[in-house]
């Protein structure tokens, strides 16, 4: 819903001054990791801030801290991707389509997806042991998704200006693949530090 609004606001005000014609690859890309980012933080903040305190006891008991880290990771990693490709999908069909590196762009939804989830579930599993501060999740998370935001932006250029898939494209690849390899490896680490408290 949040997406599909987003959307439809920024067509409405595209259309409005008929400028969706000229709506330049620069602008769609930053328009649609924006709409991908705030849809992402409204999602993903929930997964730890539902939950009811009697039920982390529960937990507790039950399975073990990197058990339950690795399931909310998975489990936002599927939804943010999934909510990635239908974004790109509405947007496409509502906006309009610079893309022609579909493969590049492709990896670069998939793996935005992938770092925009593990990121703020860690920030939203650390937010949620502070006293469920959902403003300490954004504070938290703010410098780390900017390296994040820099690579989505280089390759949705790469894969907006040119079909061919160059060294310094790959190299963006690499760097946001080691980027969503580090943060869950991060997780696993300290959750169960913030478990115990």
């Amino acid at each position: 819903m949040y997406v599909f609004s987003s959307v439809l606001v920024i067509y409405f005000a595209l259309q409005y001054n008929n400028s969706i014609q000229e709506l330049s690859p620069v602008v769609w890309s930053v328009l649609f990791w924006l709409i991908i980012l705030f849809s992402s933080v409204n999602a993903i903040a929930n997964s730890f801030f539902r939950e009811p305190e009697g039920r982390f006891y529960y937990y507790y008991w039950l399975i073990s801290p990197q058990a339950l880290i690795l399931a909310k990771l998975f489990y936002n990693f599927i939804f943010t991707v999934f909510l990635s490709l239908l974004s790109f999908g509405i947007f496409s069909l509502m906006v309009s389509n610079p893309v022609v590196n579909y493969p590049v762009f492709l990896i670069t939804i998939i793996l935005g997806g992938t770092g925009y989830s593990f990121l703020f579930t860690t920030m939203s599993a650390i937010a949620s042991r502070a006293g469920n501060n959902a403003t300490l999740m954004a504070v938290l998370g703010f410098p780390l998704v900017i390296p994040l935001i820099i690579f989505l932006t280089k390759l949705s250029a790469a894969a907006i200006a040119s079909p061919e898939l160059t060294d310094e494209t790959m190299r963006n690849i690499m760097l946001l693949v080691a980027f969503n390899i580090v943060q869950p490896v991060l997780a696993l680490i300290l959750f169960p530090y913030i478990w115990r408290d």
